[in-house]
Formats: C-alpha cells, sequence, structure tokens
C-alpha cells in the first residue's frame, strides 16, 4: 500500500500506521548505483540520513558509535549475507541532480577513503516528500534508522546518538 506522500506503509496487527523506508536510488560515492531499501547492504542496516553538510560531524558520531559496538566500519570488500552494517546518506533536492557529478566529486575529492565512500550513499530526491514518508518534520536534524531490506524500520532516533537512543538502535541492529 502506498501513501499520499509516496512512502508505503505497513498495517500491524493493531491496524497501526507503520512508516516504511521509501523505493529511491541512491549512488554510494565509487559510483554504484542502488535501489534502495533492497540494496541496503545487510539484513539490518543502519542508515544515517543527514540534509544539510554541517550535519557531518554528528553522522560521523552515529557511525563511530556503530563501529565502537562491532558493526563493520564499510561494505566494501565484505563477502556473504552480512546480519548488520552502516551507511551514510546525504539527501540532496533533485534540482541539484544536473550538477551530481560536480557535487558527488566535490564529496570524494574532500573524503578520499574508499570504504567511506562505500557507505556513503547520496539520493537525489524531492526531499520534502522523502522526509514525509518516514515521517521526518524536516531538515534540521540527522536520522538515524535501523532498516531491513524490505523497508521496516526496526528502530530510529534523531539529533545526537544519546546513550538512550542508543540503546535501541543497537538492539535492533543485533536483532534484539
Amino acid at each position: 500500500m502506498t501513501d499520499e506522500a509516496g512512502g508505503s506503509t505497513a498495517r500491524s496487527a493493531a491496524g497501526e500506521s507503520a512508516v516504511r523506508f521509501p523505493a529511491v536510488t541512491g549512488r554510494t560515492l565509487l559510483g554504484v548505483e542502488l535501489a534502495l531499501p533492497g540494496a541496503f547492504p545487510a539484513e539490518r542496516t543502519l542508515a544515517v540520513v543527514a540534509f544539510r553538510q554541517w550535519h557531518q560531524a554528528v553522522v560521523d558520531r552515529w557511525i563511530a558509535r556503530a563501529v565502537a559496538d562491532g558493526m563493520p566500519p564499510t561494505p566494501r570488500g565484505l563477502v556473504g549475507e552480512l546480519p548488520a552494517a552502516v551507511v551514510e546518506l546525504p539527501v540532496l533536492a533533485t534540482a541539484w541532480r544536473p550538477v551530481r557529478r560536480f557535487i558527488d566529486g566535490g564529496m570524494t575529492a574532500g573524503i578520499g577513503d574508499p570504504d567511506v565512500l562505500a557507505r556513503t550513499i547520496t539520493i537525489y530526491t524531492d526531499v520534502g516528500r522523502f522526509q514525509r514518508s518516514l515521517a521526518i518534520p524536516g531538515s534540521d536534524e540527522v536520522h538515524a534508522l535501523v532498516v531491513t531490506r524490505d523497508g521496516t524500520i526496526l528502530a530510529r532516533a534523531a539529533g545526537e546518538p544519546q546513550d538512550r537512543e542508543w540503546d535501541g538502535i543497537l538492539a535492533a541492529l543485533r536483532g534484539a
């Protein structure tokens, strides 16, 4: 079923609507096209979603926390079925798509590390629609989502990776 914002919804046994990750196309900074959420690198992926360049420090703190608790720092070079992984998702407006090569190239040059380039997936889309489909109220905060390949969101948090929120994210990543 699809909602008015273009995202899909799922119904729980109680009939409540549950938010699901929308179908979008992204590209890693290594140039690999991905149809998300189906192409997420693991059964349970921590997708750290950012809308502003200045969000990067918060994104880095989420990723550092995941890596410190045993998540692989990159999907690059890993083989087989991964139970959990982490990716960063810079989300940019569709209007920027014509200069994607310049924007992504600038990010690639600034990062340089192939492991980070492999876990960074840029998404050029209707940002408002993307946010509505995920029940994200705006572009001011980083959002951390544990997502399955069918789009189910197992856990979510916004802002900094505080202990309480991190505990819920980590439990979902570990399948607890």
